[in-house]
């Protein structure tokens, strides 16, 4: 396999493509799309949902969690990098803003879930209730 073949399979994968030269600063990286999606895991502790997600390098105000019937959002804001560099040889890191839409597996109290940051991991606790159906069959008289 020919390098040029690598960088092909590498401006596919990673929707990037590789500087010509490193030492020009006009031939920067292409920018993954504005938002991505956060990673979760989604788990069931007693009577209670856990979700837990990576949110390196924010802190509790930057963040919003949102709940709507069985859905969800937890949205975190752009943060500016560190700080400035002349060059990027590597840029993976994604400073801008990251979300995520959980469609809820069970029926949870609204009223009392409650969110925790906590060395970089958000720790969402979302109380079971019992499930009410909302189909209901009428008897005919």
């Amino acid at each position: 396999m020919k390098i040029s073949d690598s960088v092909q399979i590498f401006t596919r994968s990673t929707n990037r493509r590789l500087p010509t030269s490193l030492t020009d600063p006009e031939d920067e990286l292409i920018e993954t799309p504005d938002e991505l999606e956060l990673p979760i895991d989604v788990a069931r502790r007693g009577q209670n949902l856990i979700i837990m997600a990576p949110i390196v390098g924010a802190d509790a105000s930057d963040i919003s969690v949102t709940v709507n019937q069985d859905i969800l959002f937890i949205h975190k804001g752009a943060t500016p990098p560190p700080s400035r560099m002349d060059t990027y040889y590597t840029k993976e890191c994604h400073w801008g803003p990251i979300a995520r839409e959980v469609h809820l597996p069970l029926s949870v109290d609204a009223d009392n879930i409650q969110a925790a940051l906590k060395d970089g991991i958000l720790t969402i606790t979302l109380p079971i209730i019992k499930s009410t159906s909302r189909t209901k069959v009428i008897k005919i008289r």
